[in-house]
């Protein structure tokens, strides 16, 4: 299980010199153009970064190009790459590394250029770098890390006589407690108000609770272990306020939607969200993901990587040229308006102040989120938010669907 740690991030910050920008670059034959397969369009920030890039005419224009969501651009990576045209590289999510180096064949940057992807990697803690190491090969860049954490609707936490005092670290029995009054003191007496709580139907989130609970997904041997009581456990305190009434659950557009309306009063999902949620109608306050009584608590990150896929060797250079921009401060300074988390060793301020409980679940330490293991680990996200979403819906019992999780990723891995 990889940890990760701010403190550990910024231990050998001292001994990586700054690492300029200015003549790193190799000379490349006119005008090299390089795409990128992205997860964000051009109005989001990493367009930002593309044409902060070019803007620097160094013989290479990266030209971002939005292919959907990870599975959705993921797919067309496998469509491409069977027709022999890869894109030259592709922002890769972290629960696709396996996929991505055993599937997809991304490129180990060191076998491109050992010297500069050693300096490209100098940019951020050693901690992180196990996250985009894949059977030795060293196969991106740290790109993006985000965490789930808790956003609360303050004015009808307030409207509920609810304290404003939040703990720093809540646990789920806080938590439950306060929606019940939320649905006592609202429910059919408001405007807007329709549900008290959401903690994400997804694969994510279900993982921070087993996590919290003592067990795993995937163990740190890399074994799968959903059968274990404690991985149970979690689950059951995950679906417990679904089955209360006090959850209902939607997809993730439909719960964001419900939230800013002012029809969801808590809700738990990436901490990117503190870009939007606390300066829309919502009106939002935050606090860490909750925890389990009893509990050390093991909360998970989220996000991407920035892989080489192109097999030719100016591309891949002009693409390493890129990733020398993304890893320097300039880069990870415009990078950071979106909202994740500082993974380099550059000293670059929080963007507010809602996201300190991110900050500080950096702080205590972060796992990776489950890295599916295998070729076919594209489709074990699927088949665990299939369970997940069974057992929330109560068309499975929690028993019956950890065994059916279990057995069925068993049969997926085992097959590659």
């Amino acid at each position: 299980m990889v940890q990760i740690s701010r403190r550990q991030f910024m231990a050998g910050a001292t001994a990586l010199a700054a690492t300029g920008v200015a003549g790193l670059y190799p000379a490349f034959s006119a005008d090299a153009q390089i795409e990128i397969s992205s997860t964000w369009g051009s109005d989001k920030p990493f367009q930002k970064v593309v044409d902060a890039f070019n803007d620097k005419k160094l013989g290479v224009t990266v030209v971002n190009r939005f292919d959907g969501d990870y599975e959705a651009a993921t797919a067309k990576a496998v469509a491409s790459i069977a027709a022999g045209r890869p894109p030259a590289m592709m922002i890769t999510g972290w629960k696709f590394g396996y996929f991505a180096r055993r599937t997809l064949g991304a490129r180990d940057l060191r076998e491109i250029n050992a010297a500069k992807a050693g300096a490209i990697a100098a940019n951020f803690n050693p901690s992180v770098l196990p996250l985009v190491t894949i059977d030795g090969a060293l196969i991106g860049l740290p790109w993006a890390m985000s965490t789930p954490i808790t956003f609360i609707n303050s004015a009808l936490w307030q409207e509920a006589g609810l304290d404003p005092a939040l703990p720093e670290t809540p646990d789920a029995d806080w938590l439950y407690k306060s929606a019940r009054q939320l649905d006592s003191k609202l429910k059919d007496k408001h405007a807007t108000y329709r549900s008290a709580l959401a903690l994400s139907n997804n694969e994510w989130t279900s993982q921070s609770f087993i996590q919290n609970a003592g067990g795993f997904i995937i163990d740190p041997a890399g074994k799968l272990a959903l059968n274990s009581p404690e991985a149970a456990a979690g689950m059951e305190q995950f679906c417990a306020p679904a089955f209360e009434g006090l959850w209902l659950p939607v997809s993730a557009k439909e719960q964001d939607a419900a939230f800013e309306s002012g029809a969801l009063a808590i809700c738990t999902t990436s901490s990117t969200r503190a870009t939007t949620f606390p300066f829309g109608a919502a009106k939002a306050v935050t606090t860490k993901f909750p925890g389990l009584a009893g509990h050390a608590r093991k909360m998970n990150s989220g996000g991407n990587f920035l892989a080489v896929y192109t097999r030719n060797q100016e591309q891949a250079e002009a693409s390493l040229a890129f990733l020398e921009f993304c890893a320097s401060k300039e880069g990870q300074a415009i990078w950071s308006s979106v909202g994740y988390l500082n993974t380099s060793v550059h000293d670059i301020p929080l963007i507010n102040d809602f996201m300190k409980p991110a900050a500080g679940q950096l702080v205590d330490g972060l796992t990776a989120e489950t890295i599916w293991p295998g070729k076919r680990g594209l489709e074990g996200q699927t088949i665990w938010r299939k369970w997940v979403s069974r057992m929330l819906l109560k068309e499975t019992s929690v028993a019956d669907g950890m065994k059916g999780a279990n057995d069925e990723l068993s049969a997926l891995i085992a097959a590659g």
